[in-house]
């Protein structure tokens, strides 16, 4: 409603009164208390969020930490081995069979403070083998917490080398492919073929055939890496491995000893499933070059394979045949002869293979020079075999004849070089006209029994149970 008033000017003047808005009370609080509601439900979503990211950070860090004391459960045992490789009880006297252990170790911190513990369980190599199996089991203190690794401790075999030379160049032709790692001491490799593996030389550059080059070099396929210079393998163990095998071959008969022949010519191997019979080589053809095929030899007897796949023959050896559920290894070797002209070799003068390629079957053939393809060998030839040539080649001899085919499966080993084929330009004049050799993937961690090593004990294989 409106009321009217005089001014001093004796006129009206007209004053509005707006009306009250009166507003309801406790509008306000169902708002709040939802809000409030909402940011104390996120706040305690952030809170558990942040609490459970901890507590699983803490669980990752003792579960890290068991991981590591499982290791150091490894790396002791591994320490172990390098200064008694034969102990595989703790330092304790092993009883019976193995596997042996649990053995328990604290693990401590520089303060001698212990953080856990781990348990170590060894199952010792089989006959004539080397490597051991460490199971370690790591635990932390307080905590209801382990971590499992089970580990294949051994020493690196020449098996892990598709391709090995010692102190010759190595060159690859273009026909030719090698499936696995290949590796050079003292010298490089010029490679045209193909190499499917990690591809090493001890040397930064070379002076070969092909004039100045890198370590590792040529147009070939690489199919794994280049690399040089790296460190040497030592070739010189071979020497000490066929003097230590012969001892516990001919003197603890820890396999099956063969001693010279009587004409001193060799002996003539022929492999079976489950034996091989044994010739004494009489005669062979001996032309320039030496033909080294056999043209008379005597039967001796059938012999079954030892429990340890042993045989050291200290005479030449011919052999050849085929082997089921075998693991065999033949050493020719005379370690008493410095003459390296009266030191032994192996011939091949016809298949040598395998029934199974799953790793039940291997056959290591170590010798201190030569391991020679016969002139008569078949045109398509085939050699499953570790083999080691430990002061000469592995090749075929110049014949003026030219075959069709080789493949190896397995590895090769030598001091001075490997030649399946001889060439005049671009044109084939000996030898084989194609070559394989393919890798025996199952030698690399388990080869042929007592078949030489390239140092120390080193982790082979681990994993987590």
């Amino acid at each position: 409603m409106a009321s009217i008033k005089l001014n001093c000017m004796g006129k009206e003047s007209i004053k509005i009164k707006k009306p009250k808005i009166r507003r309801p009370r406790g509008s306000y609080l169902p708002v709040i208390l939802i809000a409030s509601t909402l940011f104390f439900a996120l706040a305690v979503a952030i809170v558990s969020l942040a609490l459970s990211q901890v507590k699983i950070a803490k669980n990752h860090e003792q579960q890290v930490s068991a991981m590591e004391v499982a290791e150091a459960g490894i790396n002791y045992y591994l320490w172990h081995l390098a200064h008694d490789n034969e102990d595989y009880c703790d330092g304790e006297e092993c009883i019976e069979e193995g596997p042996y252990g649990p053995y328990t170790h604290d693990y401590t911190n520089q303060n001698g403070d212990v953080l856990g513990t781990y348990e170590i369980t060894i199952t010792p190599p089989e006959i004539a083998g080397n490597s051991v199996t460490v199971r370690s089991v790591g635990k932390v203190s307080g905590r209801n917490l382990d971590r499992v690794i089970i580990a294949t401790l051994g020493i690196p075999s020449f098996t892990k080398y598709s391709l090995f030379v010692q102190d010759d160049q190595l060159w690859v032709g273009e026909n030719e492919k090698v499936h696995g790692t290949v590796h050079v001491n003292n010298n490089g490799m010029y490679n045209e073929g193909e190499i499917t593996g990690d591809a090493s030389s001890t040397e930064t550059t070379y002076n070969g055939w092909f004039g100045l080059q890198p370590g590792v070099a040529g147009p070939g396929v690489f199919g794994g890496a280049k690399l040089f210079p790296v460190p040497a393998a030592d070739f010189n163990q071979v020497d000490i491995n066929i003097s230590e095998t012969r001892i516990r071959v001919r003197d603890f008969g820890e396999g099956q000893y063969i001693g010279t022949s009587s004409r001193n010519r060799g002996y003539h191997a022929v492999l079976k499933a489950n034996e091989f019979d044994l010739y004494e080589v009489t005669s062979y053809e001996g032309r320039n070059p030496t033909r080294w095929d056999i043209l008379s030899e005597t039967f001796i007897q059938t012999y079954s394979y030892p429990d340890s796949g042993v045989i050291f023959v200290e005479d030449n050896l011919w052999i050849e045949g085929n082997i089921s559920n075998q693991k065999l290894t033949f050493f020719a070797a005379d370690p008493d002869e410095s003459n390296i002209n009266k030191q032994k070799g192996i011939f091949i003068p016809n298949n040598l293979t395998y029934t199974n390629y799953d790793g039940t079957d291997k056959i290591g053939l170590v010798t201190q020079t030569n391991i020679l393809v016969t002139q008569d060998a078949p045109t398509n030839l085939e050699i499953n075999a570790a083999m080691i040539a430990r002061y000469g080649e592995i090749k075929i001899e110049q014949y003026n004849q030219i075959k069709e085919h080789i493949k190896v499966y397995g590895s090769m080993a030598h001091n001075t070089g490997v030649v399946w084929t001889y060439a005049s330009g671009s044109i084939i004049i000996s030898g084989y006209r194609g070559t394989e050799l393919i890798i025996d993937e199952s030698n690399v961690l388990n080869p042929p029994p007592m078949f030489p090593t390239t140092g120390s004990y080193s982790v082979l294989s681990w994993r987590e149970e």
